[in-house]
Order: C-alpha cells, then sequence, then structure tokens
C-alpha cells in the first residue's frame, strides 16, 4: 500500500515531469528533429516503428532506421550534458549504426536482418546491451546535473534488462519473445523521452548545438 508521503512524493514527480514535456513540446528544433511517440505495442521515434511482433512483422529496414536515430539522440544528448561514455562510443551511421568497444576494436552493430527466432547474431544483441548500459550511464548523470533531485527516469535499466515496477524485460532477441523485447524497446525510447525533456529544460537557449553528428 502507497503511504501518504509516498502518494506526494510521487504527484511531486508527475507534476514536474508534465512540467518538463510542456517544455519539450515548445522546443521546436527538438519536436522537429526527435520525435519520440507509440503506435499500439510499439515505441517509435519519427514514425519508426522499434520492434517487432507476430501480427505485425515490421521490416528490418524500418527498425534499423529506428535505432539509428534512437543511437543519434543519445549521441547528441551525451555531448549536451558533458558526457563521455565509459566503455564504448556511440557511432549514428542511419540504419547501420552500431557501437564501438573502447580499447577492443570492436563493433556491435545496433541492426539486424532476416527472421526473429532465427536470428543468431549475437554481436547485435550484445550492442543493445552496450546501448542500454550507455543510456544507463546518461542517466545516472543527468541525475546528477539535477539540482532539485527529483526527476527521476520510468524505468530502471539493469545488465541488459529495462524494468518497470511489475517485471523486468530483456533487451535481447536470444531467449526472449518478439512481445517482451518490444516492450523492453518501448520503454527505451520513453527513458528517453524523458531524458530529452529534461535536456530541453535545461538548454532550450541555445538547443540546436545538440542537433550535430559526428558524421
Amino acid at each position: 500500500m502507497i503511504t501518504e508521503e509516498e502518494e506526494r512524493s510521487l504527484e511531486c514527480q508527475l507534476n514536474y515531469t508534465n512540467v518538463q514535456l510542456d517544455k519539450l513540446q515548445g522546443t521546436n528544433v527538438f519536436n522537429a528533429t526527435f520525435h519520440i511517440w507509440h503506435n499500439g505495442h510499439f515505441g517509435t521515434i519519427n514514425n519508426f516503428r522499434l520492434g517487432r511482433l507476430p501480427s505485425a512483422p515490421v521490416d528490418w529496414s524500418e527498425i534499423n532506421a529506428a535505432w539509428g536515430q534512437t543511437a543519434l539522440l543519445l549521441s547528441a544528448l551525451a555531448r549536451k550534458i558533458n558526457l563521455t561514455f565509459e566503455r564504448y562510443r556511440l557511432v549514428p551511421y542511419g540504419n547501420h549504426s552500431y557501437i564501438e568497444v573502447i580499447g577492443e576494436q570492436k563493433e556491435l552493430p545496433l541492426y539486424g536482418s532476416g527472421g526473429f527466432r532465427f536470428l543468431w547474431d549475437t554481436k547485435f544483441d550484445s550492442g543493445m546491451v552496450a546501448f542500454l548500459d550507455c543510456l544507463q550511464q546518461f542517466q545516472e548523470k543527468v541525475g546528477k546535473l539535477d539540482k532539485a533531485k527529483i526527476f527521476c527516469f520510468p524505468y530502471r535499466t539493469n545488465k541488459g534488462k529495462i524494468e518497470d515496477k511489475d517485471a523486468s524485460y530483456s533487451i535481447k532477441i536470444q531467449l526472449n519473445s518478439e512481445e517482451q523485447w518490444t516492450k523492453a524497446l518501448k520503454f527505451v525510447l520513453t527513458n528517453l523521452k524523458w531524458g530529452l525533456a529534461w535536456v530541453a529544460s535545461q538548454f532550450n537557449s541555445d538547443g540546436e548545438e545538440i542537433l550535430q553528428s559526428d558524421n
């Protein structure tokens, strides 16, 4: 049972989030460049669906394009708050984006091809786990920068999984279902949407800088 104090805390967090999202809506440069929303069970970024379902076998070209936009967004947000990722470097490169493993001369793809159950590309899984690691580093940095100390992301990330209050969902394809993988990706985009709202509220005066790309 939620206590009265916890209820007030949740209400404050909700009010704070609504304010930040309102600011994001008014920041045209972010809105026009990175539009995160949902389409049924799918999270979407710039109208690209991120995930697959048995009833909706999204083409890999669309999934890869969504990953490219997602990688570009996180990379841009990290630059904006002067975050250098430990262990990895995000390389946004359209529908062939990837992650470099620092010190190992290894590239982990953020794109796939073929079917779901027969996609035995462990590098793609490793790439998605690495991306979730980068997202967690971003969340931790925002937590340190948030002077009010009341902002929090809706979903926790933990060792290749993203969690809500009831369950955790693997970001990997292997030993997973399309439904759970798609839900994990939807949660990833939701966290990014909240992160984008926070950055927009803090750096509104020179927001165009976030749109620069390494490529």
